[in-house]
């Protein structure tokens, strides 16, 4: 069991990350400024180049990176009210919830790689949007008792 919001599964090589310290996330931008295909990886190991942006998992975590996630969604309030409306945004809403949830979510990471079981998806087929992520069932869905 990997431990919640300490270990992850690198994107690249499928190894567990061992700690925050070892982790790295890269992703990319496109013409745009529109920021997609955020990976969790080890740091150096598991470089891409071709994903030129790039941030300690550290930096992610907890309140601090709980404020940098936001940031890649809305440049805030107080930059608006500045006068400075421009700013990076998500190509992919659903793939930035992913990697949001991977770094503040504790039990997500291990139990996304049981999202595409077909017992599993049946089981949710008539729950909310919020019900899956909530810990408790994180847990359930990683023990395989749901």
């Amino acid at each position: 069991m990997l431990k919640p919001l300490e270990q992850w599964i690198c994107d690249v090589c499928g190894d567990v990350i061992e700690s925050p310290e070892q982790g790295y996330v890269i992703w990319r931008s496109d013409e745009q400024y529109s920021d997609f295909s955020f990976k969790v990886i080890h740091q150096k190991k598991c470089d891409i180049s071709e994903f030129p942006s790039s941030a300690a998992v550290e930096d992610f975590l907890g309140e601090a990176g709980l404020n940098y996630l936001l940031s890649f969604l809305s440049i805030g309030r107080i930059k608006i009210l500045l006068g400075q409306h421009s700013g990076g945004s998500i190509k992919d809403m659903h793939e930035f919830v992913d990697f949001f949830r991977r770094m503040q979510t504790p039990y997500y990471e291990e139990a996304r790689t049981k999202f595409s079981n077909h017992d599993l998806l049946e089981w949710f087929s008539d729950s909310n949007e919020v019900y899956p992520y909530q810990t408790e069932v994180l847990k359930k869905i990683i023990s395989g008792s749901y």
